[in-house]
């Protein structure tokens, strides 16, 4: 009976996207659901809030890779499947993603009386782009990781391309950290939305 329920173990693993799929979904989908609420919230009294365009640019940056994430998430995981250390790295790309995700939406509370979305930005701006340089840097790691030990990534072009990108993205990320500069942090929070 023993030797039965071994038969076939070696086969089963915990880093499979059947078993990841359910965790991945309700923590992205609790993630949007604070950004819908807070949307819900601005779009009841509008006139409760201070409209400031690069905040709202990274809000919908990050909606945009959530939902990317999400619908992606099955190919890239099943890639990976059977990989302890590449799993964790995207696990934990993921979970920076998300704790980025979760920044930049204010606490409800906030919205109970007016609500300045810039001074909110600027008061959580060094935070949230620090933590935008460390999924930048989990991507980078990811993608270096994958390339060496997998064969599903690509080519080294589209590695060293993906590293070229997480650089400048990196970049931009330390610019706006010491930037008050409104044109600049517009121009940041777009090419975030378009890349």
């Amino acid at each position: 009976m023993f030797e039965d329920m071994m038969t076939g173990l070696e086969e089963r693993s915990a880093f499979t996207w059947d078993s990841a799929a359910w965790i991945y979904s309700v923590i992205i989908a609790v993630v949007l659901v604070r950004y819908f609420m807070f949307l819900s919230n601005l779009l009841q009294e509008p006139t409760s809030a201070k409209l400031y365009y690069p905040y709202l640019a990274f809000m919908l940056a990050n909606i945009i890779q959530l939902y990317t994430s999400w619908y992606l998430g099955k190919g890239t995981y099943m890639d990976i499947e059977g990989s302890p250390l590449l799993f964790a790295s995207r696990s934990m790309s993921d979970v920076i993603m998300c704790i980025q995700g979760l920044m930049i939406v204010p606490k409800d509370n906030l919205l109970d009386d007016f609500f300045d979305m810039k001074s909110w930005f600027m008061k959580i701006k060094k935070t949230y782009l620090v933590v935008s340089i460390l999924f930048f840097f989990g991507l980078m790691n990811h993608a270096i990781l994958v390339s060496v030990y997998t064969d599903n990534w690509g080519t080294s072009q589209e590695l060293v391309q993906a590293t070229i990108l997480s650089g400048t993205m990196i970049l931009l990320n330390l610019i706006s950290i010491v930037s008050k500069n409104d044109y600049y942090l517009s121009f940041h929070g777009t090419l975030v939305i378009v890349v």
